[in-house]
């Protein structure tokens, strides 16, 4: 019900009452102080929360009446030329609702975590609302103490963002009992998926979403490299030729998971595990296959490069749908990819990013105003996704979006295709999706095996020096061994296993089993 609303609201029916009461309630603390901060989920939580902003606006706001600008940070491939045009149409919203500007500070993604080191060191004010996970773990984030404590500022719209969010996702924010971050809502259970151009699959008999094991993924690769010898089928995918595996839970860096699709309470060794074997069982078939790109380790070109050229004819990735993760792979790749499942099923695990406030704003109120926005509000979301109608895009007859005519993702303007780094993508309209994809998103989430330390932030302070360690250890073989870089596969990985236990992952695997059971007990 909570989600038709929202789908309503985005189609332009009109709102619920309980939003009406936030907006008057708003309106009369605006009235009194010439902007405000929040606006507020019922009457009590609204009164309690107007006196409160009322206070702090006075002393943000400036003497001759200005309301405040809140910064926001936005990530993109390339700094979009209307970036401050969507700023201003995104400000005209929130002038009216919560009493302030927007500004973007865009971060090409390349350059988030240098960027965000920076402008959250020594105290700088210059960003205020900023994504924790992308490129930077939210863990570091609050261990470094640079995200402010949300629980007071959001409690006048707690109830309206676990309704939007759910309230797992938005309760997953907490560290150590304390909340700093509102996580992101978006495909919880990712599965492993294999692209492969589409004429290729279909030449084979296979198509968009179909399944496959590792087994006949290995015979289909036999296949298609006895007709096509000189074409390798894996290349990088985001600089690595890595396959991930949605058979475990992670717990945020694979140095101790859970396996059984997050339904062990034992965490364990991954690269010790019967699973991690196998894989690197295939990883020395695929390159005795002659399946890699040469000297793929070090291949700079991204897959719009590489597959519609025909250097290589695909690479891993994870989707909540294969059936999905094909058409965005189309519209991103320059061509037309199948994408094929690769496990089963799909474990849904803790949100990686979350949005946080930077301690140093002077706007703190008005700063987790605009976060309860960003998880409620479509029009809001929609600007921040897809941009402003009639200049970057336009809305079909079934309610998706798409460029506006003459118009693609290199003369658009705004940095369409980047709905992940969205705090709720799925109040926003579609952009070349099918007009369900946010639902079938939202029922992949509902259907997965949940993990069992879904919402357990783990805290490896403690073992800092061992988690630096063995990243260092995995840098140096991971990537070898799933590219097919290495010589003796067998030799290889007992170097990498004992590297590992050298640099101390037993004691990463203790410290995560310490913290999930007193998450579990709790």
């Amino acid at each position: 019900i909570a989600v038709q609303g929202i789908h309503d609201k985005c189609r332009g029916r009109n709102p619920e009452p309980a939003v009406l009461l936030a907006l008057f309630v708003l309106a009369t603390a605006v009235s009194g102080c010439g902007n405000s901060g929040s606006s507020s989920a019922d009457s009590q939580s609204g009164s309690s929360a107007t006196s409160e902003n009322s206070a702090s606006t006075e002393d943000t706001a400036s003497t001759d009446g200005e309301v405040p600008t809140i910064s926001l940070m936005v990530v993109c491939g390339t700094t979009p030329p209307d970036a401050d045009a969507v700023a201003e149409k995104l400000s005209e919203i929130t002038r009216e609702k919560i009493g302030c500007n927007v500004e973007f500070i865009t971060m090409e993604i390349g350059n988030v975590a240098q960027q965000l080191n920076l402008l959250l060191s020594g105290g700088d004010d210059t960003l205020d609302v900023f994504m924790a996970g992308i490129s930077v773990p939210y863990s570091t984030i609050v261990n470094n103490g640079q995200a402010l404590s949300l629980d007071t500022l959001m409690e006048p719209y707690a109830e309206e963002v676990k309704t939007a969010l759910g309230e797992k996702v938005y309760e997953s924010g907490r560290v150590n009992g304390e909340l700093y971050g509102i996580g992101r809502l978006l495909d919880q259970a990712s599965t492993t998926c294999y692209n492969l151009r589409r004429d290729i699959a279909e030449e084979f008999g296979y198509k968009n979403g179909d399944k496959v094991d590792l087994a006949e993924l290995t015979e289909l690769f036999g296949k298609v490299r006895e007709k096509y010898p000189d074409t390798p089928l894996i290349g990088p995918m985001n600089g690595v030729p890595s396959i991930g595996d949605s058979r475990i839970d992670s717990l945020g860096n694979k140095l101790g998971v859970l396996d059984n699709y997050g339904q062990d309470t034992t965490v364990t060794n991954y690269y010790e595990s019967a699973g991690y074997e196998e894989l690197v069982g295939y990883f020395k078939q695929w390159k005795e296959m002659g399946c890699y790109m040469a000297d793929i380790l070090n291949v700079t070109d991204a897959p719009i490069d590489y597959i519609p050229s025909g250097k290589a004819f695909g690479c891993f990735a994870s989707h909540f749908s294969a059936e999905m993760n094909g058409i965005w792979s189309s519209q991103n790749f320059g061509t037309d990819i199948a994408s094929l499942q690769i496990y089963e099923d799909a474990v849904a695990i803790t949100p990686g990013a979350y949005e946080c406030i930077n301690p140093a704003t002077k706007n703190p109120e008005a700063a987790a105003a605009l976060i309860y926005l960003m998880a409620t509000d479509p029009d809001v979301e929609n600007l921040l996704i897809n941009g402003i109608e009639g200049q970057h895009y336009q809305v079909l007859e079934d309610n998706t979006a798409t460029y506006v005519d003459g118009k693609d993702i290199s003369t658009t303007g705004w940095c369409l295709g980047y709905s992940w780094t969205a705090l709720n993508s799925t109040i926003s309209i579609p952009f070349e999706y099918p007009a369900d994809y946010y639902d079938r998103m939202l029922a992949a989430n509902k259907n997965a095996q949940q993990s069992k330390a879904f919402g357990c932030q783990f805290d490896l302070t403690g073992v800092s020096d061992a988690v630096s360690a063995c990243t260092n250890v995995v840098n140096q073989y991971e990537n070898a061994l799933s590219g097919g870089a290495v010589e003796d596969f067998d030799a290889t990985l007992a170097q990498f296993q004992q590297g590992l236990r050298d640099a101390g992952i037993d004691e990463i695997v203790a410290a995560k089993q310490e913290q999930l059971d007193a998450f579990l007990a709790g």
